[in-house]
């Protein structure tokens, strides 16, 4: 083998290995930018599966949220308005009628404001048997607007009368009027004493 042929070979085994050489680092570069890119497109897509789960969940809330405040809606109907809650006494005396009970007393109590509604209390008093009474209490809580009976006594009548016994007992009604909502302070707004404040310094 003459010498111009073993250079020939030995220029080409350099030349394949630096073929090689630069292959390999081409490649790797782009196995790690295909590695990179990879796991990037496996965060995109958690994100997306967790936008569609946070849909789904929406669209529970928000039929929850409808059926809510239908239900709402239809107890607020039940609730007494002003106008029934001043009708409460003639409205019991007519049940008590009913029942064939005897109503003998009633005193209007002062109004109890809460968060979403107003308790409006009565005092009663009646004359009843046992029977008759419990025939009342089921005709209030048949009526057609919701009212409260609470804070019940009853006293045994002495001798021989034609009612046995005297019920003292608290009929509430509860008129829906929730408080309006506190007005919204803009960060502005908050920030203006402050503002005040330093021009006051500078004077």
């Amino acid at each position: 083998m003459n010498s111009q042929l073993q250079k020939q070979i030995l220029v080409g085994g350099l030349a394949g290995l630096l073929v090689t050489v630069l292959a390999w680092v081409f490649l790797s570069g782009k196995r790690d930018e295909r590695t990179s890119l990879l796991a990037s497109i496996v965060t995109l897509q958690r994100e997306v599966d967790k936008g569609y789960q946070l849909k789904a969940n929406y669209e529970t809330l928000k039929v929850e949220v409808a059926q809510q405040a239908k239900l709402i809606e239809e107890l607020i109907k039940l609730m007494p308005t002003d106008t029934d809650k001043g009708e409460i006494p003639y409205r019991i005396k007519k049940l008590a009628d009913t029942a064939g009970i005897e109503q003998v007393a009633f005193s209007v109590e002062g109004a109890i404001k809460k968060d979403y509604y107003t308790e409006y209390p009565f005092t009663f008093t009646f004359k009843a048997g046992y029977h008759t009474f419990g025939q009342f209490a089921s005709e209030v809580s048949g009526y057609e607007k919701i009212i409260n009976v609470s804070e019940m006594q009853m006293k045994r009548e002495a001798g021989k009368t034609l009612w046995p016994v005297a019920v003292t007992c608290r009929i509430s009604a509860f008129v829906y009027n929730p408080a309006p909502p506190k007005p919204v302070v803009s960060p502005s707004a908050k920030a203006a004493p402050a503002g005040k404040k330093k021009v006051e310094e500078g004077d």
